[in-house]
């Protein structure tokens, strides 16, 4: 009970430290709250893995959804032409890595099919994408923590490039950009916006609507609980309900899906197991490594090729590989706060899309070994 309660008055704390002390702003909250879930997990603290585990896979579904109902799809295709050729570019870059690291890894890792299309949900969504998938694949608790741990591992490493230097590296390959072209109207979300408990109240029980709705027809129509019929329905639903310019507009359902992000954060950082990882996880540090870098290249050759220009690329990317909730602190490290328009819809873009193809990815890859 206690843990629980830690674990669900956390990502409170976060939030309202954020507000009001830079350094927290700066690091991340979904950095720290990994954070406070690994020293949960790896301290000399007792943690029960099943409470973890089940506000993990409680925070999955409700995450997605919350994220999703502020979806503007029109706004997408009206006013973020640039940032969507960036996304989809990405998107196939990081497809080129996952297929990469399968041929690779194949022979040694049996799963390598279900983490090449975890890796996708990873570094086009999110890590609940990436959870989303396994799920839905059924992969084996094990090989999910591992895939996780050494994601944050190489993740954070190259986080300091980018807070750092990869502006300045970056803006030799590709052109300036243009800070002109977007207004700070733009900037005006009202998902992002502080939530009242009217407003968190309604956008979760929105949620819950759904994926109960999900839930039940997945029980009528399977007799189970079909999770991969569960995780697309509830994005399905999800971005048609985001349709309705009354519950996208909801105040604050953005910022309300965050806190499902944090907790699944301190959850899953309570999981993972470092001196598992060093036992039998370098298989998974060359996997994720493989994934990111050769997606991280690609992108980069495709971007000059499309003549994208580096802010463009570097929110796109981070929002891809991180998540948007890293896009503040990447758009205050470039100097261009007007680029988090780009990286909220370039990350919302990908919880949308990042569980269809990654299940797609996963289950083509499987069939390929079969069929070999």
């Amino acid at each position: 009970m206690l843990q629980a309660f830690v674990m669900i008055l956390a990502p409170l704390l976060l939030t309202w430290g954020a507000k009001r002390f830079s350094w927290i702003e700066n690091i991340g909250t979904v950095i720290l709250a990994y954070g406070l879930g690994i020293f949960l997990g790896n301290g000399s603290l007792i943690i029960d893995t099943n409470v973890s585990k089940t506000i993990v896979e409680a925070a999955v579904p409700l995450s997605i959804g919350l994220l999703l109902l502020s979806s503007n799809i029109k706004q997408w295709i009206k006013s973020a032409q640039k940032t969507i050729l960036s996304f989809f570019l990405c998107l196939f870059a990081v497809t080129i890595g996952a297929i990469f690291a399968f041929l690779l890894f194949n022979d040694v890792l049996p799963s390598s099919p279900y983490l090449a299309g975890m890796s996708i949900g990873l570094y086009t969504g999110g890590t609940p994408n990436m959870s989303a998938i396994g799920l839905a694949l059924d992969v084996k608790d094990e090989a999910f923590i591992l895939m996780n741990t050494a994601d944050m591992i190489i993740g954070g490493i190259w986080m300091i490039v980018l807070l750092t230097v990869a502006k300045k590296i970056f803006g030799y390959v590709l052109p300036i950009t243009d800070t002109n072209s977007i207004s700070d109207d733009d900037l005006k979300i009202k998902a992002l916006e502080g939530p009242t408990l009217k407003s968190i109240g309604t956008s979760i029980g929105i949620t819950l609507l759904i994926l109960g709705l999900c839930v039940g027809i997945s029980l009528l129509s399977f007799g189970t609980m079909n999770e991969i019929f569960i995780i697309l329905g509830v994005t399905t639903l999800s971005l048609v309900a985001s349709l309705n310019s009354s519950i996208r507009t909801i105040k604050g359902s953005f910022l309300v899906g965050e806190y499902f992000v944090l907790l699944f954060c301190i959850g899953l950082g309570s999981m993972s197991n470092f001196e598992s990882l060093l036992d039998s996880g370098t298989l998974y540090i060359g996997f994720v490594t493989i994934v990111m870098f050769t997606g991280i290249f690609i992108h980069l050759l495709l971007c000059k090729l499309f003549k994208i220009d580096v802010d463009t690329f570097l929110i796109t990317s981070t929002a891809c590989l991180y998540g948007p909730a890293f896009v503040g602190p990447i758009a205050k490290a470039i100097n261009n706060k007007k680029a988090i328009l780009s990286g909220m819809t370039a990350g919302t873009l990908g919880y949308a899309i990042a569980n269809y193809w990654g299940i797609i990815i996963g289950k083509a890859l499987s069939l390929w070994i079969i069929y070999l």
